[in-house]
């Protein structure tokens, strides 16, 4: 019942962590709220740069996954595609994605325990009394992966709610094949509708494809509105869209300096606000921020640390990021602006490049050289005022 880790949340920065953690030869306990494995909102998108941490190899023969090489933005009746000779990531469903990291993290040496919810932690002489719906754990560390609504946040007093400029919203449904107008098999689809920092998605997964539409909270009629129009744009069978289960979840949008520890408890992923709030990817954000709590706690280092090399890694990327959400308002224009082949070129970047790379302020430079237009702003005003 004594750990050096307890983890709280069984998705992909926990897990993970939990993985890291257990290879460097710490005694580790994953628990989660649900039984697994679960469903969870999400794309299913994995990039390059998510792969690249992982490493391609980690997961041959573990998991069904479709390959993808090719990015295609689509407007209302135009479109615009580019295709790569190396992989760009893949499509997973997260359910048997989630459920492959736990198993590795099990092969590692980490115990998990699923159906088991987190309800309390005391600090006791130098560890953690952790008190859960399925006993009692101690531990030297306690690690909060347990997304928007993180509990572990509240009762440490890091945080008890997001603000509610902060918070996206996304909608998906996962659609069968045989549903579906024009699959193209390796390739990501992303659409613009009309929705603040707005963004919808088709990717194209085995025997199925994973529909959805993203945007910030303070749109949400709206989005709604977008997800409808984009499944009846998308399903040949109409009659099928009202047995179609979608799923919605808020996302926290990374942009600004939060408190994510407080001596020995961390925040990783969603639940420390690691969400890229112009492409609405979490996962990359997942794995490394759990990456550098592992080697943060295998160095035997506090909270400041992990602060520091997160916010050292992340800010500045998520701050341009954030900007260019505001910048551009909705991206229902690109292709009237004649934006496109720079929105496909940054969608490349986002897919393939690292926040150390500097990926953000190289597409700020390369999508405000196509001209400013001052009614962004008052878009913003019109939504946040009017509507």
């Amino acid at each position: 019942m004594t750990y050096d880790a307890v983890i709280v949340g069984a998705g992909p920065s926990g897990a993970f962590c939990a993985l890291n953690l257990a290879q460097k030869g710490f005694k580790v306990l994953i628990i989660d709220r649900c039984r697994f494995p679960r469903e969870k909102v999400c794309g299913g998108l994995i990039s390059q740069k998510s792969m690249n941490i992982l490493g391609y190899d980690f997961l041959t023969g573990g998991i069904n996954f479709n390959s993808i090489n090719c990015i295609c933005l689509r407007g209302e009746s135009e479109e615009i595609s580019m295709e790569s000779k190396i992989p760009l990531g893949i499509v997973v469903k997260r359910k048997d994605f989630d459920q492959f990291l736990i198993n590795r993290a099990i092969e590692a040496g980490a115990v998990f325990i699923d159906n088991c919810i987190f309800e309390n932690c005391v600090l006791e002489s130098g560890g953690y009394k952790i008190q859960t719906a399925r006993g009692v754990f101690y531990a030297d560390y306690l690690i909060g992966a347990d997304g928007y609504y993180s509990k572990v946040a509240r009762v440490s007093n890091i945080r008890n709610q997001w603000a509610w400029w902060e918070r996206g919203i996304a909608l998906s449904v996962q659609v069968p094949d045989k549903y579906i107008i024009q699959r193209r098999d390796n390739a990501v689809e992303f659409y613009f509708p009309d929705i603040l920092a707005g963004l919808g998605w088709c990717f194209p997964g085995k025997g199925y494809c994973n529909v959805g539409v993203g945007g910030t909270a303070i749109d949400s009629k709206r989005i709604i509105g977008a997800f409808e129009h984009l499944l009846e744009w998308k399903i040949k069978d109409k009659t099928i869209l009202s047995n179609l289960k979608f799923k919605a979840a808020f996302l926290p949008a990374g942009g600004r300096f939060r408190k994510i520890s407080d001596r020995r408890i961390f925040l990783l992923g969603d639940a420390a606000g690691f969400v890229d709030a112009f492409s609405g990817e979490g996962i990359y954000y997942a794995l490394r921020s759990a990456e550098i709590l592992a080697d943060v706690i295998n160095q035997n280092k506090d909270g400041r640390e992990y602060e520091k090399r997160c916010y050292e890694t992340f800010l500045g990327e998520f701050r341009l990021s954030a900007f260019l959400s505001i910048y551009f308002g909705n991206k229902k224009n690109v292709f009237q602006k004649g934006l496109q082949d720079r929105f496909l070129k940054a969608f490349y970047m986002i897919m393939t490049q690292t926040p150390e790379s500097m990926c953000y302020k190289k597409i700020l430079h390369y999508l405000t050289t196509g001209g400013f237009s001052f009614d962004v702003p008052f878009l913003w005003l019109k939504r946040l005022i009017l509507d």
